[in-house]
């Protein structure tokens, strides 16, 4: 009785957000022992409904429906159109002994469940008819929807029988904001998120879109700076674009230790051209940490070590933590060609792909810097002072040596040999690359020009 009782409650309640009523049934027509509104084409039941006549509450007939296996058997309606996002009421009288639930076919596909969505099964055991509602909402706008009541443990002599079906278009209640920090964060190992296999809404800036390789349509979204706040979602259906403030939908996943949003049922576009986070400086060796999966990260004075494959993967080497770190071309609009021993600062967004950790950075013109030339390493063939410098500067080298200075576009604005005093009043502002080269052995440093 509890639970028929919490059924009641919630007719008393949902009756206050009445909508457009779309289908209503008393399963009073038939036609060729058949309910005429129902029977759609994602009815399967094993034995066609019987038609009862006898002490009907609503209209002159009922609908009998047997199912004693414990798998379900479904009894559809006609085909009905539905919206992505809205909410309907499904209202049913039944009695008899059984378990019944409502559901809908939309043809979503975003699940194993090919179209399909339940709700939970409610357990019958009356004699006189009992009032039921549940609740379902559309994940597609589709004219070929179908309703569904689905049934299984059905026990004779009665089984179920269905008195009196309304389904009523409801005002659909603002989704509760579940943030990326909030789905992302945990303490645990292994570091599964804590609404791992949960349906969530959440928002935020997409920060990056697959352009190239097998990812088409699947982006990133942040919704603020630093660590455990962006996520991978990976659906490939909504077409968006970098700055677009988002809300999505869909169930957290975890794909060998990658949290990401995954079965997406919506994406809504909230506004465009929104500033990105700033992207959070790493080293190679903490870009691995759980915290840093979907943001927006940067990484400094990387050399490359390996160049850039028919995949459109190279490797960088991050002198600072010892660590090689690979970088890939999927958010670019076409590959980049990478220089060995070149040195580079990249920002992107860093992703868990084919059992390994990668920056994806988005275009060449913005997030790959090229700060150093040709494999270099610092030692005592090579000094600068002062450095940063305004006015003059003092390149110290063997008298021998041929020096270098090349601008952040890879110009060179100064060539010389041996010890060089330079009046660098008329550069720019910023980084400038000093490459000394002495009996073949390459040595370089950076000069910042304030």
């Amino acid at each position: 009785m509890k639970k028929i009782f919490t059924l009641l409650t919630a007719v008393t309640i949902g009756s206050l957000s009445f909508g457009q009523v779309i289908f209503q049934s008393d399963l009073s027509t038939w036609a060729a022992l058949l309910p005429a509104d129902w029977m759609g084409s994602k009815t399967n039941l094993l034995t066609n409904p019987v038609e009862v006549t006898s002490l009907s509450t609503y209209g002159a007939s009922d609908a009998q429906i047997t199912e004693a296996s414990t798998s379900h058997r479904r009894f559809t309606t006609q085909p009905l159109s539905v919206s992505n996002g809205q909410s309907y009421e499904i209202k049913f009288w039944v009695k008899g002994q059984g378990d019944i639930r409502t559901g809908l076919f939309d043809d979503h596909m975003p699940t194993s469940s090919f179209g399909y969505i339940y709700s939970s099964y409610i357990s019958i055991n009356s004699l006189t008819p009992v009032e039921c509602t549940q609740t379902i909402t559309a994940l597609n706008t589709i004219a070929t929807a179908e309703f569904i009541l689905s049934i299984k443990n059905t026990v004779g002599p009665a089984h179920l029988i269905v008195d009196s079906v309304s389904i009523n278009a409801i005002a659909t209640p603002p989704p509760t904001i579940t943030s990326i920090y909030d789905i992302q964060y945990t303490t645990a190992s292994p570091a599964n998120s804590p609404e791992l296999g949960n349906i969530v809404t959440t928002r935020g800036v997409v920060t990056g879109v697959f352009q190239i390789g097998g990812d088409l349509d699947r982006f990133f979204i942040q919704d603020g700076n630093g660590a455990y706040n962006g996520i991978f979602i990976y659906e490939n259906t909504y077409t968006v674009a970098v700055g677009d403030s988002v809300l999505v939908t869909g169930t957290v996943q975890e794909y060998f230790g990658l949290t990401e949003l995954g079965f997406v049922s919506n994406v809504t576009i909230l506004n465009s051209g929104n500033t990105l986070p700033t992207p959070s400086v790493v080293t190679n060796a903490t870009i691995v940490n759980e915290e840093w999966e979907g943001v927006l990260v940067t990484v400094q004075d990387a050399i490359c070590t390996s160049v850039t494959d028919a995949f459109g993967e190279w490797i960088v080497n991050d002198p600072t933590a010892g660590a090689n770190l690979n970088v890939d071309d999927n958010l670019m609009p076409a590959t980049f060609t990478s220089v060995l021993g070149n040195g580079y600062d990249i920002i992107g967004v860093r992703h868990y792909s084919f059992s390994e950790n990668v920056l994806l950075p988005r275009t060449q013109l913005t997030d790959i810097i090229t700060v150093g030339f040709a494999s270099i390493e610092e030692n005592s063939l090579l000094s600068i002072y002062p450095n940063p410098a305004t006015d003059n500067v003092v390149v110290n080298v063997q008298p021998n040596s041929i020096v270098r200075i090349y601008s952040m576009s890879g110009a060179i604005v100064f060539e010389g040999i041996g010890k060089t005093t330079l009046d660098v009043s008329t550069f720019d502002a910023g980084i400038y690359q000093v490459t000394v080269t002495t009996n073949e052995t390459i040595s370089t440093q950076k000069l910042t020009i304030q």
